[in-house]
């Protein structure tokens, strides 16, 4: 407004404060000219004064805070609240203390005089722990609790009507309890637009619940029947699903009374609902079992995430903000982790992970996809990512069905468990007593009875079998003590379906303890004892329900263990025993090793009242040393090594062979007739000159022979040194006779032997 006052002119400016008017009064000097003109000299100091008119009318600007104008049917999401002082309207006595954790903000309010709508200030759902609005009513102002303690009426506590007239402008003054990550939002809805969107999600919401609660009688249904980890991963995060829906809602806050800001129950439920989700995909994807490193880095980044999340909450500075940003991201990279090891199950056939993976790859991408859009620090989670995790929790179900029933068309559903600690484990008395290290090597019946016996003195009444795998062919091993032939049938009938399955869990390493259920409901614990290309011992057990316990899985742990460390001690002592026994060029007994088994045949034969006969071939091959002389050693080597070859694929299994000594050998023939052993010894000196005969490489090489001698058992020759002592002999005069013959023993007297 302008006024002409002793020859100047006056300019009143009213801005607005946040608590009242101050009138700035600026004199500009008015000069006489030519048609009543306004002239500014250019001086200094008038432009001086016209450069402070202009900050100041651009100050007095900020400082009016203009009302809020309600028009139009959309929402107002984005209020900017001015923080106050407490306003000295309301307080007119006393000030509040200083230090109380409570904030003010002012916010000031205008309808349109042609706005046909009632209008709501709304915040969020779940309550504020503190939250007072102060609504002006005629000379003063009314208090209305809109926090926890407020009033349960109406059809949205969370909202209140703003009673304006059109036209009319009100100040509201708001009173919050600040508290980290406790961030204060209203909006201002149309009421008939509001209470719309809120029966729609109410409705959204209702129809979630509903899902979740057949997916929990569903999962209880199947834990009744078959009590796995997955399992009870996702009761734990269905569970955790419904409390987030029902703090969401806030209803359970203003009936119960709780410790702490509302808004920090409801990040870490949602935290929980998160971790949960991820530890359900490393069970049903299988992910311990192949990608033991990654599972571990998965549950690495959980625990970090839960903990600075609880940190981020209980925190009273502003820390929290980057805090609970680092805890959403250690998230995210855990759920980025499930999906790419989910993605390598899949790449390598591992059937769980086919439905695993589309569910966990669209999961993260439409949480990263809302969590990157909005500006953060965040604190609740929005409506839509509600809807998407508990849709989520209310599926995941869904993915564990679909894999029960491909795992009942296999016939079995196999669940590998990674051993849960490395640390040496102390055995009980009874274990010692039993799996005693042997002095000297076992056979493997010798063993698997030893370690049979000691699951029946420890473990009495579960059926303990072993389960070896041989050159493609299944083969099972009873106890001596008690007789579990029935789970042994069982078994034996359904392996065929699960072969290969079985073995490629196995196959993946022989730490590896398997539990498995078969169609019929009976329960098979699997422990690997020795994994090798060509042959598999595994050691079965099939405990009742009232076995399966911790304290009997741990106990059948720490037997196998001990007796995969006896199988391996076992083996590595017979194959040092055996590179004792064998002869290092031709694979052949050595002598020593030859004499040792011979006598234990020569034992049993004596001690058999059947008096089965039993022969003896004494071979040396002819002209050797001439050949070794003219050729050179390494002609001569290949020379034994075929003839050694020749005469073990000639000979039969249980013949006894070896190498005597230079290019003799020897063989044993248990069980043979001489007349039998004569033909024996022909056909292995004939085959002898045709592989020679056939592959013979070296220019200037006479035809390679042997010379054998036989002889046999008898009253007189009775001991295996006058065995041999007479095959040698027999031998002596093959070579006699002109060589590449077959000579028989002079004490041997048989009509069906031909004249040598």
């Amino acid at each position: 407004m302008q006024s002409k006052k002793n020859g100047h002119w006056a300019i009143d400016l009213e801005p607005v404060s946040s608590l009242g008017k101050t009138k700035l009064l600026f004199a500009v000097q008015h000069l006489s000219g030519k048609n009543d003109q306004y002239q500014v000299f250019n001086k200094p100091a008038n432009w001086f004064r016209l450069a402070f008119l202009a900050l100041l009318i651009a100050l007095s600007g900020s400082l009016a805070a203009s009302p809020v104008y309600l028009s139009g049917d959309e929402a107002i999401t984005n209020l900017k609240l001015t923080p106050v002082k407490p306003p000295t309207d309301i307080f007119t006595s006393s000030q509040p203390a200083q230090d109380t954790p409570q904030q003010w903000h002012r916010l000031e309010v205008k309808l349109s005089p042609y706005s046909p709508h009632d209008w709501l200030m709304v915040f969020r759902q779940v309550p504020h722990k503190k939250l007072d609005i102060f609504v002006p009513v005629d000379e003063g102002y009314r208090l209305k609790k809109m926090g926890m303690d407020g009033s349960r009426s109406g059809m949205a506590p969370n909202a209140m009507k703003l009673e304006l007239k059109r036209g009319e402008t009100k100040t509201y003054y708001l009173r919050h309890h600040t508290a980290p990550l406790n961030q204060l939002k209203p909006e201002l809805w149309p009421s008939l637009n509001y209470l719309e969107k809120l029966s729609e999600q109410r409705t959204a919401i209702s129809s979630i619940q509903t899902l979740l609660l057949v997916a929990l009688i569903f999962i209880f249904t199947l834990t009744l029947r078959n009590r796995t980890p997955a399992l009870y991963l996702l009761i734990s995060h269905m569970l955790a699903a419904n409390v987030m829906i029902l703090m969401w809602e806030g209803e359970i806050f203003r009936s119960i009374s709780w410790l702490g800001d509302p808004g920090h129950w409801l990040i870490l439920m949602t935290t929980l609902v998160i971790v949960t989700g991820i530890a359900s995909y490393r069970t049903l994807a299988l992910l311990p079992i192949y990608t033991p490193k990654t599972d571990r880095l998965i549950l690495s980044l959980n625990t970090l995430g839960i903990t600075l999340a609880i940190y981020a909450i209980s925190a009273e500075s502003s820390a929290p903000k980057t805090t609970m940003e680092l805890a959403a991201f250690s998230l995210l990279i855990s759920f980025t982790l499930v999906v790419i090891a989910t993605a390598y199950c899949l790449y390598n056939g591992i059937r769980p992970a086919k439905m695993a993976f589309p569910s966990a790859l669209t999961m993260l991408s439409l949480l990263s996809w809302s969590w990157f859009t909005e500006a953060w620090p965040r604190s609740l989670p929005t409506y839509p990512e509600l809807i998407l995790l508990s849709l989520h929790a209310a599926l995941l179900p869904l993915f564990y069905w679909y894999n029960h029933q491909q795992n009942l068309q296999h016939a079995m559903s196999i669940n590998a468990i990674a051993p849960a600690s490395r640390k040496r484990r102390i055995f009980e008395t009874a274990l010692r007593e039993h799996l005693q290290n042997p002095n000297s090597p076992l056979a493997d019946s010798e063993l698997t009875q030893r370690v049979l016996s000691t699951f029946e003195e420890v473990l009495p009444g579960i059926p303990a079998l072993i389960l070896q795998h041989h050159y493609n062919e299944w083969h099972i091993t009873l106890g001596n003590v008690s007789n579990y032939s029935q789970t042994a049938a069982s078994l034996q009938s359904q392996l065929p379906a699960i072969e290969n399955d079985l073995l490629n869990v196995i196959t993946s390493g022989t730490e590896t303890k398997i539990n498995f259920k078969d169609r019929f409901g009976t329960i098979y614990w699997v422990f690997p004892l020795t994994v090798e290309a060509e042959e598999k011992i595994l050691l079965v057990l099939s405990p009742s329900r009232h076995h399966r316990n911790a304290t009997t899985w741990q106990t059948a742990c720490d037997i196998s263990s001990h007796a995969c460390t006896l199988f391996q001690a076992n083996r590595q002592s017979l194959f040092w025993q055996q590179q004792a026994s064998l002869d290092s060029l031709t694979g052949l007994l050595n002598r020593r090793a030859f004499h040792q088994e011979a006598e234990k045949i020569i034992m049993a034969t004596a001690n058999n009242d059947s008096a089965q006969a039993c022969c003896a071939l004494f071979m040396d091959i002819d002209n050797f040393k001439q050949l070794n002389d003219q050729q050179g050693h390494h002609v001569g080597d290949q020379i034994l090594k075929t003839t050694a070859l020749v005469c073990r694929k000639t000979l039969r299994h249980k013949d006894l062979l070896g190498r005597y000594g230079g290019e003799e050998f020897v063989a044993l023939l248990p069980n043979t007739e001489p007349w039998q052993a004569f033909r024996v010894a022909e056909r292995v000196r004939n085959a002898i000159a045709k592989e020679h005969a056939d592959n013979n490489k070296w220019s200037n090489c006479k035809l390679i022979t042997i010379s054998i001698g036989m002889s046999a058992l008898s009253k007189e020759t009775n001991t295996l040194e006058k065995l041999l002592e007479d095959a040698d002999a027999a031998m002596y005069r093959a070579k006699q006779k002109g060589k590449n013959r077959t000579s028989i023993s002079t004490n041997l007297i048989d009509v069906r032997l031909p004249a040598t």
